[in-house]
């Protein structure tokens, strides 16, 4: 559980980056503005001491044990904290955030790695203006955002739909056009990533699709998609997104077929008896308890 006050005596800025990634998996969004602010504070403190010792003639801080160029800590402190603000529903403030990282070439003694990223987050400032525009309602922007999400790298499709999705439910918006552009794409992914926001993003994207297709009332395919992203969160091990899916298809059950309700018990039983398989002095037969003595 995230603490403010453990939080100030954290110096260690790759640490401050790790906490960060934690909580977006969390989706403890007050948590990210404390931590996003805390790394941005300390990355600038340290380039600002930086400059002060060149501009002296003398040695500069040690910067080797970063993992990353300067401009990444700024930039991506500010992404997430972006993002936080984002699904608080501050979007004003989550703009302002994007002001400081759409142009990090302010930045001095910039290698390849680092005028690398410059243009990485430069980018991702675009995307993120769309994301912010959608969500205020201007749908107007979908075309040029679909277009945008094509001519991007592989990481930006599941965010862009995401976005798409959320814009939809909130405005009671058609975007089955926008879903059919990339229906290769995501039928193609199998949900093996590396990290826990890619697993995020990945079974977000199943819990939005699922409540796009509940709101347009295709009930089978959105339970079908929600049964999916419960075998896939339990197989990634996201609590986050096995309880929004669980709830979901609980509360939309009525509309289960038979065959969807047996595959979702199943998924449950099968649940309980991993569960419960190293819990001593309980033996579960498939249908009752049994003393182990």
């Amino acid at each position: 559980m995230f603490n403010s006050s453990v939080l100030e005596s954290i110096t260690d800025i790759n640490l401050l980056t790790d906490m960060l990634r934690a909580e977006f998996s969390l989706e403890d969004w007050e948590a990210m503005v404390h931590i996003a602010d805390k790394l941005y504070t300390s990355i600038r403190g340290l380039y600002e001491e930086n400059q002060l010792r060149l501009a002296k003639g003398q040695q500069q801080i040690e910067t080797k044990k970063l993992k990353k160029s300067i401009v990444f800590y700024f930039g991506y402190a500010m992404v997430m904290k972006g993002i936080a603000l984002q699904k608080m529903g501050d979007y004003t403030a989550a703009r302002d955030c994007i002001e400081k990282y759409t142009e990090l070439g302010w930045i001095y003694g910039l290698d390849k790695e680092g005028q690398a990223d410059v243009a990485h987050f430069r980018m991702l400032a675009r995307a993120n203006t769309y994301v912010l525009d959608l969500l205020e309602g201007k749908m107007d922007t979908l075309p040029e955002y679909v277009q945008f999400i094509h001519q991007s790298e592989e990481e930006e499709l599941l965010p862009g739909i995401i976005t798409i999705l959320e814009a939809a439910i909130k405005y009671d918006y058609n975007v089955d056009w926008a879903l059919k552009e990339f229906e290769t794409q995501l039928n193609a992914l199998d949900g093996e990533y590396e990290t826990e926001a890619n697993i995020r993003y990945y079974i977000d994207h199943l819990n939005l699709m699922s409540l796009y297709h509940l709101k347009n009332g295709k009930y089978f395919n959105a339970l079908n998609i929600a049964l999916n992203g419960l075998r896939m969160s339990d197989r990634l091990k996201d609590d986050t997104g096995y309880k929004k899916l669980n709830a979901l298809f609980v509360s939309f059950s009525v509309h289960a077929t038979k065959e969807q309700l047996n595959e979702y018990n199943v998924l449950n039983k099968t649940i309980l008896e991993r569960v419960l398989k190293d819990e001593k002095g309980i033996m579960y037969d498939g249908s009752s308890f049994v003393s182990a003595r």
